[in-house]
């Protein structure tokens, strides 16, 4: 285990070393960590650096007995560092493809996608959280979203990010240049993982020039700053997401249980039930 756990160390320090490398290698990233949105950002930076493309990941445990869901045969886990184990240990994500429905109760797993018809709903949900954003469609407001969730947020993470820049390219930079870089660069990468995530071409909405900042942050200490950052504010917004597209499909689901008791009583009413055949005997 102890030699496991140095290697996945490792493949973390160089995954985090490609990623800030330039703007296309973040943008990259970011485009896989919106998909499992509610993991750490050491996670996600693990997740992207064994399989990129995992869009919903769980132990094997939560597959068992949350989705009655089983791995399948010789699938390979996604190791991550795990805090609540012993000293070095890691604990092992299985990506949704690598998994089967059991014969039995298996549960439908909840990976939504962006619609149409949820747009509205998510823009009301997301201004009661983050406040309102000018007027433009849905991807324009998507950025606002991400620039206000920064906005309130940031100060929480700024402090920190001033105290490890040593050795770093911020190293030289005073604190109000360190901190236009950092809250721009968070606002970008916030946005981009939110359209990422809702089905938008993000590449279509930024310049290579609004990611280019990530070189500064050359550093293990650095790039948690950044990451860490853009994971919790992204994971804020995108929950908020979720539980609207949630509510618009538990409330059709509701009115389509509505409209068919309506169409059976509407069958029955005014119809003459037939006498039991008891009835016809007495």
């Amino acid at each position: 285990m102890a030699a496991k756990y140095q290697l996945i160390t490792e493949l973390y320090r160089r995954t985090g070393m490609a990623v800030a490398k330039n703007p296309q290698a973040w943008q990259g990233f970011l485009s896989s960590a919106c998909h499992n949105y509610k993991c750490r950002f050491d996670e996600q930076l693990l997740i992207y650096a064994q399989r990129p493309d995992a869009t919903a990941v769980a132990e094997i445990g939560t597959w068992n007995r949350l989705f009655k869901r089983w791995v399948n045969k010789d699938s390979k886990g996604i190791a991550v560092f795990d805090p609540k184990g012993r000293r070095n240990t890691l604990k092992y994500y299985f990506d949704v493809s690598d998994t089967h429905e059991g014969y039995y109760g298996s549960r439908a797993v909840p990976i939504w996608q962006m619609d149409k018809r949820y747009e509205q709903p998510v823009m009301e949900r997301l201004a009661d959280r983050f406040g309102g954003t000018e007027g433009g469609d849905f991807a324009t407001f998507l950025i606002g979203t991400a620039e206000n969730a920064v906005e309130d947020n940031l100060p929480d993470y700024l402090s920190q990010l001033k105290g490890y820049t040593k050795d770093s390219f911020l190293e030289e930079l005073d604190d109000y240049n360190i901190e236009v870089i950092y809250r721009r660069l968070a606002a970008n990468s916030v946005a981009y993982m939110l359209l990422s995530r809702c089905g938008l071409d993000a590449d279509g909405y930024f310049e290579r020039e609004d990611f280019a900042e990530i070189i500064n942050f050359n550093t293990p200490q650095t790039l948690n700053a950044i990451g860490i950052a853009t994971s919790d504010i992204s994971e804020m917004a995108l929950r908020e997401i979720s539980a609207a597209v949630r509510n618009v499909q538990i409330e059709a689901k509701r009115q389509n249980r509505t409209f068919a008791r309506d169409i059976a009583s509407q069958y029955d009413k005014g119809r003459k039930q037939p006498e039991s055949p008891a009835k016809k005997c007495q």
